[in-house]
């Protein structure tokens, strides 16, 4: 879109938006202080039964398989073929300003990648570069905080999103409870149009912060400002991110390693209903390259770890109590270390989801993954006692990944 043309399309938007705004507080005499309920709530049967459709594919999946899109080529092409396995899409397109202005839109062919396979749409919302300063003028802010529980509700009834997962991160502390009542109010917002609104999460493994566990098991800044008994009473579903465990700023090791997903979702199911989690599983991997100069860092997608292993002739290590591959070579004065999930580790982070009945997973991101993942997953779910309703459909999605050649290399 040329910058005129999104001038444009945003001042079409803010012109809506305030013609809703005026609707919604008139008449003036109206007792209730919050926006009134749009006169379209019981028009557009047809709109509505699409709804109710949707609802009921979503919360009655066992497992509810969601996957986030970022947008890239690599993450279409995953989506145009796979889409059918999937119960929801979660594209990573949309931010939220300072002032509670909502921004972004989901790339035209992506819409119609999910239509063709009548798969429910639920975009994410962040805070741009996962700004603290925008973040915390937003929730100190009663006004910005209405304002985009208002700009949500009417985006997803004029595009026809089942719903929101808000996903602000690298929240102040401080911000904890101000964060809560942002949820609620988005919540009330779309649940008032029986949409759903679900929250990624940042794993947690105390109440305390900062607390004294061991390094590997304690609740850090990201953690802090979820409070996981609130946010699950109001959301529909939690996306628990149990992934970078490792990340840039640390040494060499798993992106999500067994005990430490295992000892997330410990602290998650005391405070949440099992029913409302979902496990975010990480299908992508980590590099850390060594130098005397210092340690690089970078994330990998599946693809990127086939010509560096037949290269280097390097055969991947199995870490028993992490259950995550990983691989250790040398070039020249670099000293190269990768983790990364791969078909059997993220089967055992599926039989996690299993072992805790949870609701489902959430899968970080399209187009990176290993690609004997889809057959992998199907197969497991079609094993999972189901009910005689939904059994059949797994058995139909695991012949689909098979015959779509789902284990074979992009």
């Amino acid at each position: 879109m040329s910058r005129g043309s999104s001038q444009l399309a945003r001042a079409a938007l803010r012109v809506a938006f305030a013609a809703l705004l005026i609707a919604a507080r008139w008449p003036a005499a109206q007792k209730t202080t919050g926006p009134a309920k749009p006169a379209s709530t019981k028009a557009a049967p047809a709109g509505d039964a699409a709804l109710v459709k949707a609802r009921w594919h979503v919360l009655g999946a066992r497992p509810l398989a969601m996957f986030y899109y970022s947008n890239d080529s690599l993450g279409l092409g995953s989506l145009a073929a796979h889409a059918k396995a999937m119960t929801l899409l979660g594209p990573q397109c949309f931010w939220i300003d300072q002032d509670g202005f909502v921004h972004g839109e989901i790339p035209a062919e992506v819409l119609e990648a999910a239509r063709r396979a009548d798969l429910p749409v639920m975009p994410l919302v962040i805070n741009p570069g996962f700004d603290r300063p925008t973040a915390h003028a937003l929730l100190r802010s009663t006004k910005a905080q209405e304002r985009a529980a208002m700009y949500l509700g009417y985006l997803a009834e004029r595009d026809h999103y089942l719903g929101w997962q808000l996903d602000l991160e690298n929240i102040d502390p401080a911000d904890k409870l101000d964060y809560t009542r942002f949820v609620e109010r988005v919540a009330a917002r779309l649940h008032r149009d029986h949409r759903l609104l679900s929250v990624a999460v940042v794993p947690r493994f105390s109440d305390a912060y900062p607390d004294n566990r061991p390094v590997e098991f304690r609740t850090g800044e990201w953690g802090a400002p979820f409070d996981f008994r609130a946010l699950g009473r109001v959301a529909d579903f939690l996306s628990l991110m149990a992934y970078d465990q490792h990340s840039t700023s640390s040494p060499p090791g798993p992106v999500a390693g067994y005990d430490w997903a295992k000892a997330a979702l410990d602290y998650a199911v005391r405070r949440v209903p099992r029913t409302k989690l979902l496990l975010g599983i990480p299908l992508y991997g980590r590099e850390w390259v060594e130098t005397s100069q210092g340690t690089t860092s970078r994330s990998l997608a599946y693809r990127d770890l086939t010509p560096y292993l037949k290269t280097n002739s390097s055969e991947p290590r199995w870490d028993e109590r992490w259950r995550t591959a990983w691989f250790q070579v040398r070039d020249g004065q670099a000293q190269c270390t990768a983790w990364f999930d791969d078909n059997r580790s993220l089967r055992e982070k599926l039989r996690l989801m299993q072992l805790y009945h949870l609701r489902g997973f959430a899968a970080w991101r399209l187009g990176v993954e290993d690609p004997q993942f889809w057959l992998m997953a199907a197969q497991f779910v079609a094993s999972q006692p189901h009910g005689a309703h939904s059994a059949p459909a797994a058995k139909k999605r695991a012949r689909a990944a098979r015959a779509s050649g789902a284990g074979q290399s992009p």
